[in-house]
């Protein structure tokens, strides 16, 4: 079968045909690529929205949400589920409602495409919980397929407003600081703001500030010394720069001021912020201060005791103490204070007294009074002394005993010049008393002395001859001692002459040779050539020597040496009188000058013989010490001025 090709007319049809299939497919795949570039292009639209920092929202010309996206949700707390297709008053304040609705009306009558919404930009927004938070709004309108849809962009500003609110507070405080506050730019070191404190104290107006550098109120400063306090703080090596330096004022008048410098940001540039403090205060109070230390610490060094405060326990745990301690105790401030290796109350006091004087103190504070009382201390070198201290407690608002505060002085030597008052009272009673009954009992004593020895004469026998002897000796014992309180008394005046004391120590040493003998006692004379003489009664010399050797004597009732020796020193002429016998107690040598003590047996010496010795001594403005270890011996050395002018 053969086939015919189609005429000229229908093969020019059919490929007109073929062309417009071909058209056609094309025109169907770029509307395919339309859409799909369109439906890309939404998503990504959707995307960004969805994503945004900031809520968009999209209303429809009745003002209802038909896009509500993710920061929307978190800002007004509404999931888009509940906003859509409801209008926007729910996120408008009721009182702003009405206002808004006409506010987004009349934008979209003016057919502008965006603006900004609110006075300053700034609307109140209202969360789903009720709060109303400041927002930063814009707006823009779009017409598509002949809707017109309306774009809000809002920003929730809460935190830029409490920060601007914030910023705005401080720095009314820092205008209205008493203190100095200056800000300059770190490049021209031009003042940038300076706050109302500063103005009015250097007398500057802003505007003539403007055109100043600090340097213009530091005169003590130069350029290259101030670049200097700076640098640490560009280079960061320092945050901060605190010195000293002063400030003059626009009348020229100085003041000194401690600055406080720091390196900052401020608005994208560097500045310098310098606080600045005037010190002419504290600087007038320091000076005050430092006036009233140097008295306190000159009144503190030249008590003659000393100021403490110390803890209420037995060691007496010192807080403060002042100088002076050193004087009274020998301790310094830091062995009390600082290291606490000394304590008052268990090594400085004397533990004979510590009891006492604790009861005593915790008495008077039980009662809140001042306490005042004398006790012992022990100095560093082991001296015996006596203080007498006055202090009070110190008080809790709740009545607790939080310290002690006192003072503490010595009184030693007062105490030994009451005591030698008391013995000066006490002999003058005594010799006035030695002196009536030297009196009263003298004259019968020579009447029955007298009778006696007339008797014993005639006495026919020897029994009776003896009675009378004992008679006489027991007078003539009686004599003595009336003797010794009359030489106690010491009614006669010293007359005075230049005495040689060798030549006295002879004399006696002569009338008592036969006694030595019998007590077999060695002596032992020591006299330094060209001895000189002294200013003194012989009379009491012999006194004195007589007394000191018979004392002498007694203490070596079975033998021993008494060596004697005078030599003379730079003013005086010294007597040492030595022996080997028993010795004294060390607890009873300070009384063997006391009258009618005596360290020997009953009936063997009065008791006044030592003091007689101490004040005829006294009298001669000389001296006597005693030194005696018990069962070797006892020494007492005497002093007496050497004879000046004519008498020698």
């Amino acid at each position: 079968m053969s086939h015919e090709p189609p005429p000229p007319d229908l093969q020019c049809e059919v490929h007109l045909l073929r062309q417009e299939l071909a058209e056609l497919r094309a025109v169907q795949a770029m509307h395919q690529e339309a859409r799909d570039g369109l439906e890309a292009s939404e998503q990504q639209l959707a995307g960004i929205i969805h994503s945004a920092m900031d809520a968009i929202i999209i209303i429809d010309d009745d003002q209802r949400i038909v896009i509500f996206n993710a920061a929307a949700e978190e800002i007004f707390q509404c999931s888009a589920q509940e906003a859509l297709g409801n209008t926007l008053d729910q996120f408008i304040p009721i009182l702003l409602r009405s206002a808004h609705r006409e506010h987004i009306r009349r934008f979209a009558e003016t057919g502008a495409t965006s603006r900004r919404m609110g006075a300053n930009m700034e609307i109140s927004g209202i969360r789903r919980n009720g709060e109303t938070f400041p927002l930063e709004a814009s707006i823009s309108q779009t017409e598509q397929s002949g809707k017109r849809w309306l774009t809000v962009i809002l920003r929730d500003i809460s935190q830029r407003k409490q920060n601007e609110e914030r910023l705005s507070y401080l720095g009314r405080i820092l205008e209205e600081s008493v203190n100095e506050i200056y800000l300059f730019d770190a490049t021209t070191l031009r003042f940038t703001q300076v706050n109302k404190g500063a103005r009015e104290n250097i007398g500057y107006s802003m505007e003539e500030l403007c055109v100043m550098t600090p340097l213009d109120l530091k005169p003590d400063l130069s350029n290259e010394r101030y670049l200097e306090v700076l640098s640490p703080l560009r280079t960061g090596q320092r945050e901060q720069v605190d010195f000293r330096t002063s400030h003059r004022r626009k009348d020229g008048t100085s003041y000194p001021v401690e600055v406080h410098l720091q390196y900052l940001q401020e608005e994208g540039r560097r500045v310098f912020l310098a606080i600045i403090l005037d010190l002419t205060e504290r600087v007038a109070t320091e000076v005050e201060l430092q006036e009233s230390q140097r008295t306190l610490s000159t009144l503190l060094t030249n008590l003659p005791g000393m100021v403490y405060r110390c803890e209420n326990d037995r060691d007496w745990t010192m807080e403060f103490i002042s100088p002076s301690c050193q004087i009274l105790t020998g301790f310094s401030t830091d062995q009390f204070v600082e290291t606490r290796k000394v304590s008052y109350g268990r090594q400085v006091m004397l533990q004979e007294d510590r009891q006492r004087v604790w009861q005593d103190r915790q008495e008077a504070l039980k009662d809140r009074k001042p306490f005042q009382f004398t006790y012992r201390i022990r100095t560093s070198d082991g001296t015996i002394k006596w203080v007498w201290e006055q202090g009070c407690g110190i008080f809790s608002e709740t009545g607790v005993v939080v310290g002690i505060e006192g003072y503490v002085v010595d009184i030693t030597q007062q105490r030994a010049l009451e005591e030698q008052l008391r013995k000066t009272e006490r002999l003058a009673e005594l010799g006035t008393l030695a002196s009536g009954m030297a009196h009263e009992i003298g004259t019968p004593m020579n009447v029955i002395l007298g009778r006696a020895e007339l008797l014993m004469r005639k006495a026919p026998d020897e029994p009776t001859r003896r009675g009378l002897e004992t008679i006489v000796n027991q007078v003539e014992r009686i004599t003595k001692i009336m003797n010794q309180l009359l030489s106690f008394a010491r009614k006669r005046p010293a007359e005075r002459q230049g005495v040689n004391l060798e030549v006295v120590m002879i004399d006696v040493l002569d009338v008592l040779q036969e006694r030595f003998g019998k007590q077999h006692i060695q002596v032992i004379k020591t006299v330094s050539p060209h001895l000189p003489k002294v200013l003194a009664d012989p009379d009491h010399m012999n006194q004195v020597f007589l007394n000191l050797i018979l004392n002498a004597c007694q203490a070596m009732s079975d033998g021993g040496t008494l060596s004697l020796t005078l030599h003379p020193t730079d003013d005086t002429v010294e007597l040492t009188v030595q022996d080997t016998g028993s010795g004294i107690p060390q607890e009873q040598l300070s009384k063997i000058f006391d009258p009618f003590f005596s360290t020997k047996a009953v009936g063997e010496g009065t008791g006044l013989g030592l003091t007689v010795v101490h004040g005829i001594l006294q009298e001669h403005q000389g001296a006597i010490r005693v030194t005696s270890v018990p069962g070797q011996g006892t020494t007492f050395i005497v002093s007496l001025p050497i004879c000046r002018g004519r008498e020698a």
